[in-house]
């Protein structure tokens, strides 16, 4: 007998995409294995070298990492030297982070090391089929944002 899909953890759309996330973070830990940065941290460090001047807010929006978990990356961030509080431009009274020198150098090779755990993740998967698959990903992202923003 059949079970349902919500039922059937081999057939359940969440079951998979956490099975999925588990394959890419065991990736990124092979292929990071020179580095000391978790998925998140990368995270972090990439939306702030794309973005200057962001408060822990905006990371959360960014990111999607809840803002407890945000301020503790942030604070280890800090006290790795790879990232530097200030005074916000636009509000004397707010903080935003930047990246430091050592933290530029750490994402400077995060495309590449992002790319290769693609490659490697969606290796089996013709490039029509990843390329659509990754679309899907952005779509249900911005249809489940609090403000659309995709990550």
């Amino acid at each position: 007998m059949s079970q349902p899909p919500s039922t059937n953890p081999q057939r359940s759309v969440i079951h998979l995409l956490r099975r999925v996330d588990q394959c890419a973070a065991q990736l990124y830990s092979t292929e990071s294995a020179d580095n000391d940065l978790t998925l998140r941290q990368l995270a972090i460090l990439t939306a702030i070298s794309r973005q200057e001047n962001l408060s822990q807010t905006d990371l959360v929006a960014i990111t999607g990492i809840d803002r407890s978990t945000v301020a503790g990356i942030v604070s280890r961030l800090i006290r790795k030297g790879l990232l530097e509080r200030k005074r916000s431009p636009l509000d004397g009274r707010a903080y935003c982070v930047r990246l430091s020198k050592r933290g530029a150098k750490a994402v400077s090779g995060a495309d590449r090391l992002y790319s290769r755990v693609e490659k490697k993740l969606l290796a089996s998967v013709p490039a029509s089929e990843a390329t659509k698959f990754a679309s899907t990903l952005r779509t249900i992202l911005s249809a489940h944002s609090e403000d659309g923003a995709s990550a």
